[in-house]
């Protein structure tokens, strides 16, 4: 007890020093901190908080951008405010001799903008070099902002000053090493082949109608957050039980939507033509982009262009199935997207036939077409096939004989599997559009969902793709901005040589209403755009354009799909080759997945030669006469030769001649060129450096070329004109003759059509 009562005072001595020594350095915390450096943390606060601001705008609570905007200032400056003065204590308790508030400020700014990027998914090291740059950038504006009110420095200083900042932005904006150019696929095209092609006689399709069209709105009624799905609805739609598909709706977001997975809403935006009909229905979706900021505005340029040639179009709400950064997304939420449109479909077949309704008796529900967008554009695949997933759906009941979907545009879609299993799409129409500066979906999915496409002999549709060198994401609706990823990585993507908005949105609107104008109204001349882009040109903005097509007059010589045997074709089809490496690859998109077909790979270094021999069986089956075509899908994969990467700015087509030889002994070699001239594909850099792309996004922007397929159309009519005594009515013999300079490329579906 003695010792205890010994100890105790030394401790309480110890303690009162250490109080004593930490009050001393709390008071020494800012005494370097002179006016100059006080006022010098300006910048670095204009920094913190103009990234918060921009950040808030990716993650919104959904109070409003100026409500997000003005707690990103708040909380920037209270954490500015907690933070640099702390800092500053920890730096005074190591005695360093720092101005440390200001050094504080430093530490916090450098934290914040870090951690923002990081979370932005840039990798640490980018998130490391975007610190510096920005930590600089707001300790030399905070310095000038000081310099420049400072009484104590003089008028040549300040001069001196704002011209050495004036010279590091110039120097920063022009410096050869940063600059960047988004290199898409030369011109190649030969203006006499162009003047060939014959354009489509008939009307632009984008351009407005003939029709009057009234808009309104169904909903639920009850909406939080749009009038039109509320009060000013003009109809009101059964709400939806999904709980059979979603388990975890969070109370954060049934608190946002006020209702959960047990009440879905069946809200959709109408522009219907006025007049009896009944007209074609067509249902637009809206992919997943942040729940808060609403979707479905942003395809009314289609609506009301489609409501005006005679089309009833409905831009569908699905944002409540969309990903928040407060609530993540629902789960199953791709098959609850394709329930939801089986939903409205439901739901306008039962305002068709109520009387008094804008719907009754208006609706063809025998021509239905769906558009879909990203997500949207996979929902609208599966709904067009939706006995894979909702066989077990009793509510369905009798839904395949009221309404009959014909036709499905899917623009940038997804392709994920969902239970083990993907959309096949049997005897409808398929259009799928995808661009090559997409940095969201950088893969080229539509591609999948054509290969899972097929027809019947007696079918009378076909399925197509249209790939466009200077196209993104997100300008195909105009409620997403021009940005493919939210902010603040969206900054960090690369739009130059991208199409203006505008432009983007005229091939979506020239491509779609062609369509549906085939698919549904049976105008059969604009068939000609999906089978050669170029027949359109006159309506289409100047970009890259790649395009596919297929219809059930398709006859195969060589598919590639059905064994792995490069020597055989089709049903008794040999094949072999000269001068060259041959084998049957899968066909790859950026990160080395299948596309979901096996092509002929061909590579050469000087000359080679790549030959079919047709039986006789064979060449009466494929029915071939002058008004026929042979047919085939190529792409370039040049991008894959060793040195390629060097050479990349002097891309020269490979030198293509396609020899065909009829029963009678007599043979025709033309250049490919003749009919259409090989492009490269386009190369995107989708990061404003091009030393970022393989830092963002763990890698994703790593390839900036992927195979995508052209289909050339070679008339054997031409063929007859170079020689009047080669007969189209049995081919014996196709020959790919390659030459000029080495290449690489991939042929799949080589055929005839009518």
């Amino acid at each position: 007890m003695e010792t205890e009562t010994n100890i105790t005072p030394i401790l309480t001595k110890r303690s009162s020093r250490i109080r004593s020594w930490l009050l001393s350095r709390k008071r020494a915390a800012l005494r370097n901190d002179t006016p100059f450096w006080r006022t010098s943390l300006i910048g670095l606060w204009l920094v913190s908080c103009t990234l918060l601001v921009i950040a808030s705008l990716g993650m919104p609570t959904g109070m409003g951008a100026v409500i997000d905007s003005i707690l990103a200032i708040v909380l920037g400056t209270i954490g500015m405010a907690i933070i640099a003065p702390m800092a500053a204590f920890l730096l005074a308790v190591a005695y360093l001799p720092l101005p440390r508030l200001y050094t504080g400020g430093v530490i916090y700014v450098s934290s914040v903008v870090f951690i923002v990027f990081y979370y932005a998914n840039t990798g640490i090291l980018l998130s490391a070099i975007l610190t510096g740059f920005l930590t600089i950038y707001g300790i030399v504006s905070g310095l000038t902002i000081a310099l420049l009110i400072s009484r104590r420095v003089s008028r040549n200083v300040k001069a001196a000053c704002v011209l050495a900042v004036m010279a590091s932005v110039l120097a920063y904006t022009y410096w050869p090493v940063l600059s960047n150019e988004a290199l898409t696929a030369a011109d190649t095209s030969d203006d006499r082949i162009i003047e060939a092609v014959n354009s489509i006689q008939a009307a632009n399709p984008a351009e407005q109608g003939s029709y009057r069209y009234s808009v309104f709105a169904y909903g639920s009624g009850e909406d939080r957050h749009r009038a039109e799905f509320a009060d000013e609805a003009s109809l009101i739609s059964d709400s939806v039980d999904a709980s059979a598909y979603i388990d975890n709706w969070s109370k954060l977001r049934a608190f946002y939507w006020g209702f959960d997975q047990k009440e879905l809403p069946v809200n959709g935006r109408v522009w219907m033509p006025e007049g009896e009909g009944p007209y074609p229905l067509v249902l637009m979706v809206h992919g997943n982009h942040l729940m808060e900021q609403f979707s479905d505005e942003g395809y009314a340029y289609l609506g009301e262009m489609l409501a005006s040639r005679g089309y009833i179009a409905v831009s569908v709400d699905e944002n409540f199935l969309n990903y928040s950064v407060w609530q993540n997304i629902p789960d199953d939420d791709m098959k609850v997207r394709a329930w939801m449109l089986l939903k409205h479909l439901q739901q306008i077949a039962a305002f068709n036939n109520q009387s008094g309704t804008p719907f009754f008796n208006r609706v063809n529900l025998d021509q239905v077409a769906l558009i879909g967008h990203s997500r949207g554009g996979q929902a609208v695949a599966m709904a067009a096939d939706r006995n894979r997933w909702f066989t077990g759906d009793r509510s369905f009941q009798g839904l395949d004989k009221t309404v009959r979907i014909q036709a499905v545009v899917a623009i940038a879609p997804t392709d994920k599997s969902v239970n083990k299993q993907s959309a096949a799409l049997r005897n409808v129409h398929y259009l799928s559009l995808q661009g090559a500066m997409d940095g969201d979906v950088n893969n080229f999915y539509g591609e999948r969902q054509y290969l899972r496409t097929s027809f019947t002999s007696s079918s009378d549709k076909f399925k197509a793709t249209l790939y466009i060198g200077e196209a993104n994401h997100s300008q195909f609706n105009t409620e997403w901005g021009s940005m493919d990823d939210s902010l603040p990585g969206g900054l960090l993507l690369n739009r130059e040589g991208m199409l203006e908005p505008e432009e983007q949105r005229q091939v979506a609107k020239v491509y779609i209403s062609a369509f549906l104008e085939t698919a549904l109204h049976g105008k059969k001349e604009y068939t000609a755009l999906f089978r050669d882009y170029r027949t359109g040109l006159a309506w289409l903005p100047e970009a890259t354009y790649f395009n596919r097509f297929e219809n059930n007059s398709f006859r195969a010589i060589a598919r590639f799909d059905e064994d792995r045997n490069g020597t055989t074709g089709t049903r008794g089809v040999t094949a072999e080759a000269s001068g060259l490496k041959w084998s049957e690859q899968k066909a790859e998109d950026r990160d080395g997945n299948s596309k979901g077909t096996r092509g002929l790979q061909l590579e050469w270094e000087d000359r080679g030669s790549y030959t079919l021999h047709i039986p006789e069986l064979r060449s009466s089956i494929l029915r071939t006469s002058a008004s026929s075509s042979l047919t085939f899908a190529l792409t370039s994969l040049e991008h894959e030769l060793e040195g390629a990467e060097e050479q990349e700015a002097e891309w020269t087509a490979p030198a293509i001649e396609i020899e065909l030889e009829s029963g009678n002994g007599e043979s025709v070699r033309l250049p490919l060129a003749h009919f259409m001239p090989v492009l490269p594909l386009p190369r995107t850099d989708f990061t404003l450096y091009s030393w970022m792309e393989e830092r963002v996004k763990n890698g994703k922007y790593k390839e900036a070329t992927e195979p995508v397929f052209q289909t050339f159309l070679l008339p054997l009519g031409h063929f007859k004109q170079a020689n009047s005594k080669f007969d189209p009515s049995g081919i014996t013999r196709v020959t790919f003759y390659f030459g000029g300079t080495r290449g690489k490329v991939m042929l799949d579906d080589i055929g005839i059509t009518d």
